[in-house]
């Protein structure tokens, strides 16, 4: 029987007194028969992964552990192979996804990761985190809510998904035109804004369920009609017609195209 792949993308800016959205992870990857493994590499400060070990095991995760390395050639060792090998639930934390693709990115620990995945591994990220488990991720940008020329700079992801483009602090930081952007640029990709302290889950690499205090804004590119995003130069206003955008809220779902909400059920 084929594993089921679930993903958790968090928006960045977690309640930490709440604690709904890594209940939710920690739940999802098993609770007290969890395996949690720490990816602390985005962030710059020391005891990140430490913070987010203590916080996994206080809220009923059976087992928690960093793979603490800050560097491309210490990535790959037998025990950070087997960690993940082992695990449950991996979550990459937040901070800057360029530094998460420079040291992950093309070794072994990444394909380990890949595998983790397909066999069934949950895999988180928060921010950053969230950025990068696209094929083609968000990398920088420029805030705003109209898609311009070179408003976004894309980079290789970690692969996770090549079906969905994640943004982050999506409200909070006016991020809307980046993601139209993005989508217009390449319409077969779902653009997924998160707000802060929210979160999507996606199972299957298809299925979309909302979790958290604020909004997630699907942008849908599916039935664009026209762009002009090609021919627009000097940071230029981009034209898009048809774009279908949704805002959806703690349980919401998102499946086949279709938003649905929590006191409905499925047609």
């Amino acid at each position: 029987m084929e594993s089921v792949t679930t993903l958790m993308a968090i928006g960045g800016a977690m309640d930490q007194e709440d604690a709904t959205l890594m209940r939710e992870f920690i739940r999802r990857a098993g609770g007290p028969a969890a395996k949690i493994v720490i990816l602390p590499q985005a962030s710059e400060l020391a005891d990140t992964g430490a913070q987010y070990v203590s916080q996994c095991l206080e809220l009923g995760a059976g087992q928690a552990v960093a793979l603490e390395f800050r560097r491309r050639e210490a990535a790959g060792s037998p025990e950070q192979l087997e960690a993940i090998r082992t695990a449950s639930g991996i979550f990459l934390t937040g901070g800057a996804q360029m530094r998460l693709a420079t040291i992950l990115g093309g070794t072994t620990l990444e394909a380990e990761l890949l595998q983790a995945y397909r066999r069934g591994c949950l895999v988180g990220g928060t921010s950053a985190g969230a950025s990068i488990l696209s094929k083609t991720m968000i990398a920088y940008g420029k805030s705003g809510p109209t898609p311009r020329e070179r408003i976004v700079q894309f980079s290789p992801g970690l692969g996770f998904t090549d079906r969905f483009v994640f943004d982050q602090h999506f409200r909070q930081r006016d991020r809307l035109g980046r993601l139209i952007y993005a989508v217009a640029a390449y319409p077969a990709v779902l653009g997924v804004g998160l707000d802060e302290d929210t979160a999507v889950v996606v199972e299957a690499d298809a299925a979309l369920t909302v979790y958290g205090s604020g909004a997630v804004t699907l942008v849908d590119g599916s039935q664009i009609r026209h762009t002009d995003i090609a021919e627009v130069e000097n940071k230029g206003p981009v034209a898009v017609s048809n774009l279908r955008i949704n805002l959806l809220t703690h349980g919401c779902r998102f499946i086949n195209g279709q938003v649905i909400f929590p006191d409905k059920t499925s047609p």
